[in-house]
């Protein structure tokens, strides 16, 4: 299934027994490029600037319809999960704190985006958890990005700048970036939303609010069209990647 980072952020978090709040952002892996947490809006139930965090793991459901995403907690169980202050960024200290009270398998030790597993539910039960890496062995960084920082970022070219990003396309499958879309209207007389694979992806810079794309005006203004309200369409997503 196919969503957006646009759609995701009015779906509201349904946990076993009731809401518990709204998808705020979503953090994503600029190495592996998937989804590694849902930020839930806690202002409601839970102290300013605490941010919480959830894992695709503990997704049992996306309803399109309903506008909501259903996971396998307890309201209770989130509250008291691992608190990380709003303005500081996920340690890989902290995913290890999180995975253990959760019981979760560690997404970093396998070769793949989710360790040894094509899915990420398949690391609810402990999986490649069991594998704890040695207390001296230096940890590795996780490298996630937020959608909603980089959301509105220009896009630098080979020959200057052409555009921002507007958009994220996901497969909620094993939760895979699949699609950047960038909007040029604001750049060019006539332009229109355009989508580049996240492998065209060659630098995100914060400090400059830009990201870097492997190639020239000409060739991004070319890329396929981006139209949202077909995601939903069998082959849609081929389609473009194909083109792209």
């Amino acid at each position: 299934m196919l969503v957006s980072f646009k759609q995701l952020k009015h779906f509201s978090i349904h946990a076993t027994d009731g809401d518990i709040g709204g998808c705020r952002d979503l953090l994503f892996d600029d190495q592996d490029f998937v989804v590694r947490y849902l930020v839930a809006d806690t202002n409601t139930w839970l102290p300013l600037s605490r941010k919480v965090v959830i894992s695709p793991i503990s997704v049992t459901e996306l309803d399109l319809d309903g506008e909501s995403v259903h996971v396998s907690m307890t309201a209770e169980t989130l509250q008291q999960s691992p608190s990380i202050d709003e303005h500081k960024p996920v340690s890989r200290e902290y995913e290890e704190t999180l995975f253990q009270y959760f019981g979760y398998g560690y997404y970093w030790i396998g070769p793949g985006a989710w360790g040894d597993f094509a899915h990420p539910g398949e690391l609810a039960d402990g999986g490649a958890g069991e594998q704890e890496p040695e207390s001296d062995t230096p940890k590795p960084e996780n490298h996630l990005r937020a959608c909603g920082e980089i959301n509105g970022y220009d896009v630098q070219t080979s020959d200057g700048d052409l555009g921002h990003v507007c958009d994220f396309v996901f497969d909620t499958t094993d939760w895979a970036l699949r699609l950047v879309v960038i909007d040029t209207r604001n750049w060019l007389p006539g332009g229109k939303k355009v989508v580049v694979t996240p492998t065209a992806l060659r630098v995100i810079d914060w400090s400059s609010h830009k990201v870097d794309v492997a190639m020239d005006q000409n060739t991004l203004q070319n890329q396929p069209e981006f139209d949202a309200g077909r995601l939903a369409e069998e082959g849609y997503l081929q389609s473009l990647i194909e083109k792209a």
